[in-house]
């Protein structure tokens, strides 16, 4: 690129490029280049916590209005676009996950939908959780959920479950998976589950015979008074 007039500093790369080039094609560059930012009048401008190959994608859409999306690089192009505020590119990761949501990822997609403030994906990832729960609750994924978003999703209404029971059993095998960590919420947790629309032989056969519940009389106490 000849009659360059900056330098965008990615670690150890030098990426060159034209002010007026980057701050068309992204809104954080136009307020770095325009406002009295001490960026504006340095020709050497650093970017930190950046990776060099994803900024330098960028800067190439920039000039060509070309990107390549593929699942090695979205989640990093997603938040690098979303961090320089470049919604071309956002809108493409965004499309580009869409179309990837399935039960192994769900989870993991909507939680980064929601970091970087993507309410359509959020939605389409929400909807999909919700809609083969019964899938998802039995993936990796779901068992490394935090008890505030586990809570959250155990108490949906619009979770497609065959019986009550799944959801249960998904509360149960979400606590058994780090018990020793995880035994402060189980009344919490198990609160969330529908008891009164469980079978009576499923309660009886199953739930009351649960050792992690009777192991812990709070929560057999509170299993028992949500009994039918």
């Amino acid at each position: 690129k000849t009659l360059c007039d900056v330098i965008l500093m990615v670690q150890e790369r030098k990426i060159p490029a034209h002010r007026v080039v980057l701050a068309a094609a992204s809104h954080f560059f136009n307020l770095m280049f325009t406002t009295n930012m001490l960026e504006s009048k340095s020709f050497e401008v650093e970017l930190k916590d950046a990776e060099p190959d994803i900024i330098e994608q960028l800067v190439e859409f920039a000039y060509t209005a070309r990107i390549s999306v593929n699942s090695n690089n979205v989640q990093s192009l997603l938040d690098a676009a979303n961090q320089y505020q470049i919604e071309p590119v956002k809108k493409m990761c965004v499309d580009f996950l869409k179309e990837q949501v399935d039960a192994s990822n769900c989870l993991g997609i909507s939680v980064l939908a929601e970091c970087l403030d993507c309410p359509e994906l959020k939605a389409t990832a929400d909807d999909f959780i919700h809609q083969h729960f019964t899938e998802v609750y039995k993936t990796d994924e779901f068992l490394q959920l935090d008890v505030k978003r586990v809570t959250h999703l155990l108490n949906q209404d619009t979770l497609t479950v065959r019986a009550e029971d799944q959801v249960y059993d998904a509360a149960v095998r979400w606590l058994k998976y780090d018990e020793p960590n995880r035994q402060p919420f189980m009344v919490d947790i198990l609160a969330k589950v529908r008891f009164p629309l469980i079978s009576k032989n499923f309660l009886s056969k199953t739930v009351q015979a649960e050792p992690l519940i009777q192991d812990n009389p709070e929560c057999l106490k509170m299993v028992i008074s949500k009994l039918p």
